[in-house]
């Protein structure tokens, strides 16, 4: 199974609000990128935190995320 990317965000927090909604919703996702914002100070802008999902997910992950202000 293929795992695409989902959404960005500049913070982890952020994307764990959104994690955590998509999975309240059956959707299972990944944070990718969290440990370079967390080392490096400024990180986000050339290494944004990614939320990854199956891509048989994705256009209901994208939806939700839309719905719910997330992207």
């Amino acid at each position: 199974m293929k795992i695409v990317l989902a959404a960005e965000y500049s913070d982890e927090v952020s994307a764990s609000i959104a994690k955590g909604m998509l999975e309240a919703n059956g959707i299972n996702s990944i944070i990718e990128g969290s440990n370079m914002v967390r080392l490096y100070f400024g990180a986000e802008i050339w290494n944004p935190v990614r939320l990854m999902v199956r891509e048989d997910d994705l256009e209901a992950a994208k939806k939700l995320l839309a719905e719910h202000g997330d992207i």
